[in-house]
Formats: structure tokens, sequence, C-alpha cells
């Protein structure tokens, strides 16, 4: 696979396309047809992957091999399987391929995917991409259970190892094997992967014969998998913000589970930036740099063609070359990678957080979507501008406008707007704006750091911090020296979004990304469940107050009559036995008449009222304690509410 296309157009499509497709082909028909006995001779040499020669690399095949990874409880991981069989004797793949293929977390789940970037120059000269399908199976359920079982779950993962980042194809077929691989119950009968490598390579070149293999910006092959729009819809405004990072070659940590999304979470982020993704060939190890190396500058151009546009503006950017390291999920045996100027990797494992030696700029919290920044200098570098703002404003709009939610990656209608390519389009137009206006300032005379800077100026509108930290970098250098100085002429230095800002319409585009960072749906979901508990416990607590008071009031009710119905009997009695004075009737008697039966002596009207009294402060206590539980529930969440806020000052 050639991605050093400079010089490309030395070599015409029609020269080398279709005889190596058309070549490899036919060798390939024979060996596919007969089956695995016959498709054994067919196994590709290593040797002939060691040349770094451009046009040896168009013959290269896209599968360099298949590979099973197995968790040993007692070793690890380790590589038992692999085709063709000669990458068994690759002590180099396999002291890398395993810790790759089972990262950390990989065993939570059913099935996952991860996807790698490795260095194995006695395989192939630069980086090999890696992508892998996990599953876990019952030993029990097993037909053919060896000796070499141990423990109650069998996890493995099927590993493919391609020249190209072509996930999207390779997951499909991948994932389906995998599944029907475990569901043979036996996984010691491997020829269903040796079947797969001989009609992978064959699937794969059919779906990409017709696409023009030496395109900077590649076929459409390397953005099946990739999903701007999902990238877009969840991260907002600071997909911007990441964009920038990326451009300023800063050190990137994404952290966060499962593994799959973690990885396409990056993928999505370089399919931002145009050509980049054809271009990792250098991003498994700061040592590589083969994509610098030879490239000269454009001497025309032809807007029409994409190739000589993407030429002339110096694309692909060297971001993942010297001094530079991309590895979507890297194992802590890589951990003394990330001493390296900058980088971009993806781990499920909080130790890389922890770390001073290696010590990320920003680490990108996938469950949170947060960015957590460890020096804030940087994060108001790449805090967007109001016209930042104006702008993903619109794109984030189009993206909500034609959301599906039955297809995510596909917008409604199935119209260009909206879509991935429309994506694509759009970031490419503002970074072709931003690299014009970088390399304008570039060009002015020196001015003293206090200098204001013009708020209109394009300068200011794509963030004078930014600008001025891209032109520091390795490769603003690497791509001033490679594009002419015509090039702020015929591009214009100007922001996409340049005279459409007000400083209300931005105001209200803050208040939106607030909004939207504070995920109030989201974090408000336990608190509306505990407050409705809560109203749930108070209402049933009230309840019980409610009929606690209405038997009080009863009791109340009774205390009051009955000393009245004592004193209008002990009246009559008074009035026909006794002459009519009152003053014997003035209190009710407690004791019995003389002559009837013996009885328990009757409560006075002082203790009746001193007991309704005391029932009903006792109900009231009830009621105001159960309403005091509510009322301390809400204040506690309200401080803790409280407390987030300085927490959050330093995350977009």
């Amino acid at each position: 696979m050639s991605r050093e296309m400079e010089g490309a157009q030395k070599v015409p499509e029609s020269d080398v396309v279709p005889e190596s497709v058309d070549s490899e082909v036919e060798n390939e028909a024979l060996p596919g047809a007969g089956g695995a006995e016959e498709a054994a001779p067919a196994e590709p040499a290593p040797e002939a992957y060691k040349s770094s020669n451009a046009s040896t690399r168009v013959h290269t095949p896209t599968v360099l091999g298949i590979a099973v990874v197995d968790f040993n409880h007692l070793v690890g991981p380790q590589v038992e399987f692999a085709y063709p069989s000669s990458l068994l004797d690759n002590e180099e793949l396999s002291a890398q391929l395993p810790f790759l293929a089972l990262p950390d977390g990989s065993h939570l789940s059913e099935e996952d995917f991860c996807y790698f970037h490795m260095l194995c120059k006695s395989l192939y000269p630069s980086t090999i991409f890696g992508i892998s399908c996990n599953r876990q199976i019952n030993a029990d359920a097993l037909i053919n259970k060896g000796s070499q079982v141990t423990r109650s779950m069998v996890q493995k993962a099927i590993v493919v190892l391609a020249t190209k980042p072509i996930f999207g194809p390779l997951r499909e077929k991948l994932g389906m094997v995998t599944r029907a691989f475990f569901a043979q119950r036996d996984l010691n009968n491997l020829s269903l992967l040796e079947d797969f490598h001989g009609t992978l390579e064959m699937s794969l070149r059919m779906g990409t014969v017709g696409e023009s293999s030496h395109a900077l910006d590649g076929g459409s092959a390397l953005y099946m998998g990739t999903s701007l729009r999902e990238f877009i819809y969840h991260w907002r405004f600071k997909a911007l913000s990441l964009v920038k990072l990326l451009l300023l070659q800063r050190k990137i940590l994404f952290f966060g589970y499962p593994v799959e999304r973690l990885c396409m979470l990056q993928y999505n982020l370089v399919a931002l930036i145009p050509a980049l993704l054809s271009s990792l060939e250098d991003s498994a190890s700061p040592e590589l740099h083969s994509q610098s190396d030879g490239r000269v500058k454009a001497e025309s151009l032809k807007m029409s063609d994409r190739h000589s546009l993407l030429s002339f503006m110096g694309l692909p950017l060297a971001l993942f070359s010297e001094d530079a390291f991309f590895q979507p999920c890297c194992p802590l045996q890589q951990i003394d990678t990330l001493k390296c100027g900058s980088w971009l990797v993806g781990t499920t494992n909080s130790i890389f957080k922890q770390q001073r030696s290696y010590k990320p700029d920003v680490v990108v919290d996938l469950e949170h979507t947060q960015l957590q920044f460890n020096d804030p200098a940087l994060s108001n570098a790449v805090t967007l501008t109001p016209s930042d703002r104006s702008w993903m404003d619109q794109v984030i709009n189009v993206v909500l406008e034609t959301w599906n939610e039955g297809d995510p990656t596909q917008p409604t209608l199935m119209q260009y707007e909206g879509s991935d390519d429309y994506l694509r389009a759009r970031f490419e137009e503002y970074i072709f704006g931003f690299l014009s206006t970088a390399k304008y300032a570039n060009q002015l005379p020196p001015t003293p750091p206090d200098t204001p800077v013009d708020p209109q100026s394009p300068t200011a509108q794509f963030g004078a911090e930014a600008i001025d930290l891209f032109r520091a970098t390795r490769v603003f250098k690497e791509w001033d020296a490679l594009t002419d100085d015509t090039l702020c002429d015929l591009i214009g230095c100007k922001h996409p979004c340049s005279g459409k800002v007000t400083a209300l319409s931005d105001a209200a585009l803050r208040l939106s990304a607030g909004l939207h960072d504070l995920r109030i749906d989201e974090s408000l979901a336990p608190t509306r469940e505990a407050i409705g508990a809560a109203f749930q416990a108070g209402s049933a607590g009230l309840s019980k107050v409610a009929s606690s008071w209405r038997t009080d009031l009863a009791k109340l009710n009774t205390g009051w009559n009955s000393p009245r119905a004592g004193r209008s009997a002990n009246t009559s009695v008074d009035l026909t036995h006794n002459p009519p004075d009152l003053e014997g009737v003035s209190t009710p008697t407690s004791e019995a008449p003389p002559g009837s039966a013996s009885t328990s002596p009757a409560p006075t009207w002082d203790s009746r009222k001193q007991e309704a009294l005391s029932t009903l402060q006792a109900t009231g206590a009830q009621g105001y304690a159960a309403l005091g539980n509510l009322g301390s529930f809400l204040s506690a969440k309200q401080k803790a509410w409280s407390s987030r806020r300085p927490r959050n000052e330093d995350t977009q």
C-alpha cells in the first residue's frame, strides 16, 4: 500500500492497479477453490513484505495473516495458532500480539472488538493494523475440551493483521467468523479460519478494485466503520476542541469502556483531518518517519482534481510521524512509548491516568463526555472562539435535524446534508482556513508580545493562542516548508463563519453549550428517582400522620362529648331528687351513685384533654419529621451540585 504518493503522478494508475489486482486474483483463484489442503502451499512468505519500496507495497496483499490468541491462566495471553503458519515462528510478533489482541477489560463483555497498531519489521516495514474479536465460552459447553482447559470459562481472540486500516469491512467478516468458530464448540477445529484467510483477501480486493490506489484521502473502504455523525452528536462543541488538540500535537489520552467504542472514537477524530486516516503508516512507533521522507513541494494546482488540491495543501499532515505515537488501545507493556513528544492513545486501565512520568495533557473521559486538562493554559488555547462556536453550532444543528434513531450513522432520507461525507467536507473547509491563516501569520513581521489582536482578524477568529501554538509544532514547520507561499492567495485565510457572529448570538451559544455540558437529563435521572422515592415515602408517612390525626381528632371529639353527656345525666338526676340547686352539678363526679354496681373509675376531663394534646404533639412531630427528611434530602442534593462546580471549572 502506497501512502507516500507525492510522486504518484509519475506512476499512472492504469499502469499499476489492474496489473497487480489481476495477477494476484489469478494466483489466489485456484487455492481458494481447492479448499484448505490446496491453500497451504500458497502461503505468502514473510520475506515478500520486507521491502520498503513504494512500488513493491502496491503488490503487497492487504491481509498479512490470521491468528488465534488464547488466554492461559498460568502464563497469560499467547498466540496458539497463526495462518500462514510461518507467523508462529516470528518471535517479534509473538511478543507483541497477545497483549494487543486481548487488552485489559476484554473479559467484561461477551463479545468485544479491539483495534491496534503494531510494528513488526520482520513481517512488514511499516505499521501493521490489527483488529481482534474476543469471545468467551463455558468450558462445560465444549465438545472437545483439551487438557489445557482448567477453568470454567475459555477466552480467545481471533485476529486479522492488515496493511491498511480498513476496519469496517474487516469487522463484519471477523465478527461472523468468530461467532461461527465458537458455535462449533470445538476450538481445536481451525479449518474454518484457514478458509477465512483464503476468501478474505479476495473479497477485500474485489470490494476496492474500482477505487484509486494512490488517492491521498484513500477510498471509501477506509471510512467504513467510522461514524462522524455519532461523534458530533455526542461530543458537540468539544469535537472541534479535540481537532485543535490533535493539530497542536498534544498528549491525548482517551479513557473509558467498552474497548471498541474507545477505539472508534479516536478513529472518528482522525477521520476529521483531511487525508490523515489513509496516512498512518508511521503511527505504530515514534521511530518511524517514512511519511516525511522524499516529499516535495507541489508546483501546480488543479482545483477540480482532489489529489492535486491535497498535494498543494501539503496534506496529509505528518501528525503521527517522527516522535509521535498513535495506539487506539494501549497495553501496559507499551507505556514506556509515551515518553515521546506527542501521542494519541486509548486505555481502559486507570494506571495511565495516574502516571506522572508520562502525564497526558488532556484526558478524554468517555463516561462523562468531558475533557480534563492538566494545563489551564492549554485549555484556554483550545477554547472555542465566538466564530468557532457559531460554525460548530451550524454543524451540530445539521446533525440534529437529520438524526435518525433507527440508524444513527445515516441521516434521514439518506441525503448528502448531514452525512459523514458532508461533515468531512465541512471540517476540511475549516482546517484549510486554519492552515492558511497560520501560514499567513508566519509570513508577517514579528510584533511585540503585548500587541493587541484585531478581534475581526482571521487569527483571532481561529484563536490567536491556538495559531501560535500550532506554528511552534514540528508538523507546522514541515508543512510550511512543503507548501508554496501563494497558498494564502489561492486558499483564503479566513474563518468559514467570519462576519456572521454577534455578541447576543454568541451568548446564546455559550448558554446552549453550557446546558448541554451539564447533561441535565442524565444527571437528574437518579435525582428524580430519589426525589420520587422520597415523595413516595413522605406521602406514605403523611398518610399515616393524617390517619393518626383523624383517629386523635375522633378521640378528642369523644373526650369533649363524654363530659357533656355526664353533666346532662347528672343534672337531670339532681333536678328530680333534689331542690333546684346547680352547685352540685358544677363538675361531674367521679364516684358511682350509691347502690350502683362496682365499675372502673371513669377518666376525668383533665386527663382526657392531656391525652389528646399529647397525641396531637406526637403526630405533629411525626409530620414535621417526614417533611424534614424530604427537606434534608433536597438540601444535600443542592450542596452536592454546588460542590461540583469548582471541580469542573477546568473541564469543558
